[in-house]
């Protein structure tokens, strides 16, 4: 097994996150290590089992699977995690193949991921779900708690953020999602055209699913082959199949066609578009070429009311919109940031909040003890009065103390709260509440 991990010690508590991704390791590691629903539900009763391990979550996807812990002792807890990964990947354990962050770095990890930075397409929609499914996982497994509970939701809000106010999600950076693009950018009213995709493998597959993604449910298809055809319908039910003898007609009542074949030859020729285009009267017709070698004739792009686009217009198109991503990248790193603050914040001021009330008991003690002592110089009639006044300034002076205690820097804060301890004798109290527990 791996060497202790940098920056583990053995009795540490935090957050901890061991994950594998396409960074860090090839395909085929990665599908060894993924965990489906029900297969990460096991996996996280299991790592609860272990007791220095106090809350956990799993977000397991094609190209990552990544644990994320609470952990009472990090280095325990880091072997736990890498052995749930060495089960079905014994090589997980070879240099490179997985990565470990803790505490800050950790949190950061999951909202970048939700952000959409982590990802193999930059600013992916689909992570976001994933990273909220994970947190309802573990909520309903009971293997989270209030470190990650905090820590889900505030990643779902860089997430909502980064979409919302900046472009890291705009503009298609895949074949399919720029086809439904292209069609958008002819056509009004995208969901109620009719949209003809030739072939039915990989390629098709994915414009079916930006159609699909996109709320338009009228797609048609027509293919060769039997087979591949009832399996594209199997995983496209609302596709509807039209017969390969049809194609012309098909295409000459379609406002989309896309073609995805390996044909050797084109499928539709100059004579063949030019019928369809006289048929269609001045309608325009978007036709998309993602055939290799091409399905459509080339010579086609210099009919009128025909918008021809093939592998390499697409891919243009593809990678200006990805270019346009990355210039949003430090404005999303900006949102992770702010959000990881707010972490940062509310976890300080927990690891503060008890002992800010050992402080408000300890004061509150003293002034009881000091309004008893000299109570019975004032008049009856003075004492309800006299321990308002006294409450009030209690208050008063440590306000501003536990306030300054909540908020203080993560590393300076701990600092505070050993000073605090010092200067109000509150060791004596911290031990004699650990003997009555």
């Amino acid at each position: 097994m791996s060497e202790p991990s940098p920056g583990l010690g053995s009795d540490e508590t935090g957050l901890l996150v061991v994950g594998v991704d396409f960074h860090s390791a090839e395909l085929e590691l990665r599908e060894q290590v993924a965990l489906s629903g029900h297969e990460a539900e096991s996996a996280l009763l299991e790592i609860m089992a272990h007791p220095e391990i106090a809350e956990a979550a799993l977000l397991s996807t094609c190209n990552r699977t990544e644990v994320y812990l609470s952990a009472r002792e990090r280095q325990k807890a880091f072997r736990v995690a890498l052995d749930l990964f060495a089960r079905n990947a014994p090589e997980i354990d070879e240099e490179g193949c997985f990565f470990v962050l803790h505490d800050r770095e950790a949190a950061r990890r999951l909202l970048s991921v939700a952000a959409g930075l982590e990802s193999m397409v930059l600013g992916e929609p689909e992570i976001l779900g994933q990273v909220r499914d994970a947190a309802a996982l573990a909520e309903k497994v009971g293997s989270s708690g209030p470190i990650l509970d905090r820590l889900f939701r505030q990643a779902a809000t860089a997430g909502k953020r980064s979409r919302r106010e900046t472009g890291i999600g705009e503009g298609a950076i895949s074949l399919g999602y720029a086809s439904v693009e292209l069609s958008r950018q002819i056509f009004d009213e995208l969901e109620s055209r009719s949209l003809l995709i030739v072939g039915a493998g990989e390629t098709a597959d994915l414009v079916a699913r930006a159609l699909h993604d996109r709320g338009n449910d009228r797609i048609r298809f027509v293919n060769r082959s039997d087979e591949r055809a009832e399996a594209f319908q199997e995983r496209f039910p609302i596709a509807e199949r039209v017969p390969w003898d049809d194609l012309v007609e098909a295409v000459t009542e379609s406002d989309t066609v896309v073609t995805t074949t390996s044909a050797p030859e084109p499928i539709l020729d100059l004579p063949t578009l030019k019928t369809v285009m006289r048929a269609r009267r001045a309608r325009p017709l978007l036709l998309v070429d993602l055939g290799v070698p091409r399905n459509v004739d080339g010579a086609a792009a210099g009919l009128e009311n025909l918008f021809l686009h093939d592998l390499d217009s697409l891919q243009s198109l593809v990678d200006r919109n990805l270019d346009r991503r990355r210039q949003e990248i430090p404005r999303v790193e900006g949102i992770v940031t702010e959000e990881l603050q707010r972490f940062d914040e509310w976890q300080r001021a927990r690891e503060a909040q008890p002992l800010v009330a050992r402080l408000h008991r300890r004061a509150e003690e003293i002034r009881r003890q000091e309004v008893a002592s000299v109570q019975d110089r004032f008049p009856s009639e003075l004492h309800e009065e006299l321990e308002i006044v006294t409450r009030a300034l209690v208050r008063k002076i440590l306000h501003h103390p536990s306030h300054q205690l909540r908020r203080g820097s993560r590393e300076g804060g701990r600092a505070r709260l050993d000073l605090a301890r010092q200067l109000f004798q509150l060791e004596e109290e911290e031990s004699a509440e650990e003997q009555e527990s």
